[in-house]
């Protein structure tokens, strides 16, 4: 009887851990509406992220909005600016420290990062595919 009970609360933990997969939602760039780009290469996202790329093709100037932490700002960070949340934030600070760069803006939700990329021209800021947004525009990243 004891080991029936073993069995079967092991083979109830198999089950559930079978349909816990993790999310399948994916990160996404989104700029202002009024932002003419359709895609920009990875590489270009990564130079953005860093403060390399500071204009966009037609001459306005790149305002780089973040999250200030969670899983969302981790994935895209590290994907795409080949870094770690903390590596990241401690690599603006060299730059602000050097006078080389300022700070990007930093939110605590999405709403918040959308609401600023939808208000600001030339802005850019990245949030989790599963999140409305009409009021920004999602470009392609290749």
């Amino acid at each position: 009887m004891m080991i029936l009970r073993k069995v079967l609360q092991i083979g109830i933990a198999l089950a559930v851990l079978g349909f816990a997969t993790p999310s399948m939602a994916a990160e996404i760039l989104i700029v202002n509406s009024g932002n003419g780009v359709a895609k920009v290469s990875k590489k270009n996202v990564k130079k953005m992220l860093l403060g390399k790329t500071k204009k966009w093709k037609g001459g306005e100037k790149v305002v780089l909005g973040t999250l200030s932490g969670g899983a969302v700002h981790e994935a895209f960070i590290k994907k795409f600016a080949g870094k770690t949340a903390k590596q990241f934030t401690n690599f603006w600070r060299k730059m602000v420290f050097s006078g080389k760069g300022k700070m990007p803006k930093s939110f605590d939700s999405e709403e918040d990062l959308i609401a600023f990329v939808a208000e600001h021209d030339g802005a850019l800021g990245y949030i989790d595919s599963a999140t409305g947004h009409d009021a920004v525009k999602a470009i392609t990243i290749d």
